[in-house]
């Protein structure tokens, strides 16, 4: 019983240590990063996840960082990706990237994305990260592997080329709806502006249902129309208002030469009244004068 026991006590702390062991050679790939992909903003709405997007037939780039954590020198000779899809894409060195111990180097691979006939856009992919070291020779001492499975954060998606518009065109729109939701709005003065306008949301709204749904091409022309309401809106306002405050500045210019006639209408009626009132109090004052004189003159004699 004690023998069994401390067998098994020491099959345990191998375990461990071997465990401990193995640990540093697994983590020299300290992570893997997609370089110029056509979405990685956000969380894709099809999906449901943050992703690395690429279009079909495009030039994907990954970019990996590889760790030395041994005692000696590393020399790296490949860096592998492969996909489930059941392709691995290499890139060789034909000079080994040589590492000390404890030196960092991101070193990168690129390849071509295949169409989604043969890299289905309907689900995220899988995949692995190998690195290759040899030693002094060439010869292969091991190969550190990662796996990126649908735990990551970002997977890779291959994208249609309708679903690729479909959400440039969908990153536009929310960069024109962003405001109205935030209420930092346009104002539009035009009914017919304002019309426009919610037909463009009406169509943004069928488009990102049709987009969940995986209707890339239905939520591309949807998204396309949303995109033509909104700069119709524009242009409505810009048209029909501009006239309005053309009229209204007629309206306002034929109102002040109005007030200005009026104007110079009661100015010479004042005048007038003025050389009236002027001249009545002439013709008093004379009037006056001729009773006085009247007055003054002698008493005529009786016979």
């Amino acid at each position: 019983m004690r023998k069994t026991l401390a067998i098994a006590v020491f099959a345990l702390i191998l375990g461990l240590t071997s465990a401990l062991i193995v640990r540093p050679a697994r983590a020299d790939i300290e992570s893997a990063t997609w370089l110029g992909s056509y979405f990685s903003w956000g969380t894709d709405q099809y999906y449901g996840k943050s992703v690395y997007g690429y279009k079909e037939n495009t030039t994907a780039t990954l970019l990996v960082e590889v760790e030395n954590l041994l005692s000696t020198r590393m020399n790296v000779s490949a860096v592998i990706v492969g996909f489930d899809w059941k392709i691995n894409y290499t890139a060789s060195y034909a000079s080994p990237e040589a590492l000390k111990p404890g030196e960092t180097r991101f070193l990168t691979l690129t390849f071509q994305v295949p169409s989604t006939s043969t890299a289905s856009n309907l689900y995220l992919h899988g995949y692995t990260v190998y690195v290759k070291h040899v030693n002094s020779t060439g010869g292969l001492i091991g190969t550190m592997t990662r796996a990126f499975t649908s735990d990551a954060l970002r997977l890779f998606a291959v994208y249609s080329q309708d679903q690729a518009d479909a959400r440039q065109l969908s990153k536009i729109l929310s960069g024109t709806f962003g405001p109205m939701i935030d209420g930092f709005g346009f104002h539009f003065n035009s009914t017919a502006a304002q019309l426009a306008w919610a037909k463009a949301g009406n169509e943004t709204n069928i488009a990102d249902t049709m987009y969940k749904q995986g209707d890339f091409t239905g939520a591309k022309t949807h998204y396309a129309s949303a995109l033509n309401y909104v700069n119709s809106a524009f242009t409505l306002e810009q048209t029909t208002t501009g006239g309005v405050q053309d009229a209204s500045l007629a309206l306002l210019n034929a109102q002040a030469e109005s007030f200005r006639a009026q104007a110079a209408y009661f100015s010479g009626l004042s005048n007038m009244w003025i050389l009236i009132g002027v001249a009545a109090v002439l013709f008093a004052i004379g009037y006056i004068i001729r009773g006085l004189g009247s007055l003054r003159k002698p008493a005529v004699a009786s016979a």
